[in-house]
């Protein structure tokens, strides 16, 4: 028993310690990163915007987050513009996911599936990416779990608040990006099928009534999303996604993503896609055995409810493609199918570890997956880039050393000829540190004689060359170039 409980201490000190260093690390990255593409685009084009235009849209494109854009919009009016403030409702992000996956896991069967759980949910390179960014992904991914947190805790007691915040929560997900209406649309579809199977007695009127919340919170999401959604099809901003298939657009891509660049072998990717197929396989079996051979009523049991809710969240992407020729999430879009994934077979493997042989077997497993996932992102924690705006990584730096080479020349207002890929962040630094010496940037062509400067990448240097323009300075992680 004291073994038990030390082993516990030592667990939870682990994890405060491991919560720390992860909330340092995206607090430093959101303080000293260059803003990116995304980032940019939104503080310029939205953020001066007033509220309902930015709620309705008035400008339709895609990159409009509107809770993280009011955000921005607020954070700037009352506290300033730097890159730390308007980054940090995703850093209070990063706090509430950390404080909820724990909460999650607190009731596991043993302290090492706790912590090996725990590692899984927090432990990956290209999510803690988004809590040190000003995009929507980090507010909708908290909230996913937060959501997650109150089903399973009104699983557990029946308690009519808990499914309220659920829902407020799934809500408040769609509003930071409107891919979760995917997890909208299974969450209202599982809790129906455990309203329908757990309470056998429950006649269709008394379902009837407790859907009176699911049609409250589809109103709101139908009245703040119809103009929205109607805006963004008619421009064809809605253009980002796959066409393959769920496997392979979605999943592989956020495998992709979460080998965060790294040069594994190939085999190391279709390793872990095995490893995912045969986890998922797993858990639909091991629900099925529950319920069809050993009889249980499972859809009182919180791994069952979280398993359906996984793969209605994965049917429901399917479906739509077929009917509405939307594409597949991909990426960023589809990260919240990483918390969801995880603590699905989180749970799974706790459930079936009150089973002593059981758990012999999938608790050394566990813990090989989790001490992987912490050495890979161990190698791939960088305070210089992030993974696929890595362009952007040395604007900042660039705009200081182009300001000190013209305070040296006295020349003022510099005109500065860049591909399109770097206006929006070269225009946020002009508008937020007052860069008056610097001519607002253009996505015009850069292939003009009459620019002071160039700042352009490698791909892009056969005009200047032409032009016999030296070189100023090489950035190497960008591998951008200043040119005079």
């Amino acid at each position: 028993m004291r073994k038990d409980r030390l082993l516990i201490y030592l667990v939870y000190i682990l994890i405060f310690s491991i919560s720390i260093f992860l909330l340092i690390y995206t607090v430093y990255r959101a303080a000293t990163l260059s803003f990116t593409f995304d980032e940019s685009l939104s503080y310029n084009i939205f953020v001066p915007l007033k509220f309902m235009d930015i709620v309705s849209f008035k400008i339709a494109l895609a990159n409009n987050h509107i809770i993280n854009t009011l955000c921005m919009k607020y954070i700037s009016i009352i506290f300033g513009s730097s890159e730390l403030l308007l980054r940090l409702p995703s850093i209070l992000s990063h706090l509430v996911y950390i404080v909820f996956t724990l909460k999650i896991l607190k009731n596991v069967a043993s302290p090492l599936i706790l912590l090996a759980g725990f590692l899984l949910l927090n432990i990956n390179p290209y999510l803690l990416e988004f809590f040190s960014l000003a995009r929507g992904y980090a507010m909708a991914i908290s909230f996913t779990v937060v959501s997650i947190y109150f089903l399973l805790n009104y699983i557990g007691n029946n308690r009519h608040k808990s499914i309220i915040w659920s829902f407020i929560f799934a809500v408040l997900a769609v509003l930071s990006s409107f891919t979760l209406l995917i997890y909208f649309i299974s969450l209202v579809a599982v809790v129906n099928i455990y309203w329908i199977v757990s309470q056998s007695h429950s006649n269709f009127n008394e379902i009837l009534k407790k859907n009176i919340l699911v049609i409250i919170c589809s109103l709101i999401l139908i009245l703040i999303l119809f103009e929205p959604i109607r805006k963004l099809i008619k421009f064809h901003e809605l253009y980002d996604g796959g066409t393959t298939g769920f496997w392979f657009d979605t999943i592989g891509s956020l495998i992709s993503a979460s080998l965060y660049g790294r040069s594994y072998n190939y085999n190391v990717f279709n390793f872990i896609r095995y490893v995912i197929a045969v986890c998922s396989l797993g858990m639909i079996g091991f629900f099925l055995y529950q319920l069809l051979i050993l009889k249980r009523k499972v859809f009182t049991e919180k791994f069952s409810i979280i398993t359906i809710l996984l793969f209605i969240s994965c049917t429901v992407p399917v479906v739509q493609h077929l009917f509405l020729k939307s594409y597949f999430p991909i990426n960023r879009m589809a990260l919240f199918f990483v918390p969801l994934f995880i603590t699905s077979f989180i749970l799974t493997v706790s459930f079936s570890a009150k089973n002593r042989i059981m758990k012999l077997l999938v608790l050394p497993i566990l813990l090989i997956f989790a001490g992987a996932s912490v050495c890979h992102t161990s190698h791939s924690l960088n305070t210089s880039h992030t993974l696929y705006w890595k362009y952007d990584a040395d604007t900042k730096k660039m705009l200081s050393d182009l300001e000190l080479t013209v305070g040296k020349e006295n020349k003022s207002p510099v005109k500065l000829g860049v591909m399109w890929l770097y206006e929006p962040t070269i225009n946020f630094y002009r508008n937020t540190r007052k860069y008056d010496w610097l001519e607002m940037v253009t996505e015009e062509t850069y292939k003009k004689p009459d620019y002071d400067y160039y700042y352009l990448a490698d791909s892009c240097l056969d005009y200047v060359r032409k032009l016999n323009k030296p070189n100023i300075i090489h950035y190497l992680i960008s591998d951008s170039y200043l040119v005079k």
